[in-house]
């Protein structure tokens, strides 16, 4: 796969997060996606990364993701992306607020066989924990 492919498989990725596409998350994890940051009992593999998903949109109905930059160089893709969405359920402990957070969040994938299998991120959780409280 060249690396144009692996950026839009990034791009489909960030896509069926938006959208809730679960088959589409398939389509561009592997099974077995090595989840570097994962979330405390989260399930292994791609059901891991699906299960994060709907326990961000109970939280974040409306949950979206923006990509603002990507970089790709041999199997990796980075990149750094905005997230917007409305505090609607509970989140860290804090109850809905109705409050609209935005956030920033860099991923680095790295690809094998035209799939991501590792995908390690850093989003400022405790910003948009901020964002809710204040």
């Amino acid at each position: 796969m060249s690396l144009e492919d692996n950026k839009a498989v990034i791009r489909r990725l960030y896509d069926a997060f938006n959208t809730v596409d679960l088959k589409a998350v398939d389509e561009a994890l592997a099974a077995d996606v090595v989840d570097l940051l994962p979330l405390q009992g989260q399930t292994h593999g791609v059901e891991g990364f699906k299960e994060r998903l709907i326990r961000l949109r109970k939280s974040f109905p409306n949950l979206s993701f923006t990509i603002e930059t990507m970089i790709a160089e041999g199997d990796m893709v980075a990149e750094r992306s905005t997230l917007r969405g409305t505090h609607s359920g509970s989140f860290m402990g804090v109850p809905a607020t109705g409050k609209q957070v935005r956030g920033t969040m860099m991923a680095f994938n790295k690809f094998a066989n035209g799939k991501v299998v590792e995908r390690g991120r850093i989003i400022n959780v405790f910003g948009l924990v901020r964002q809710i409280q204040s």
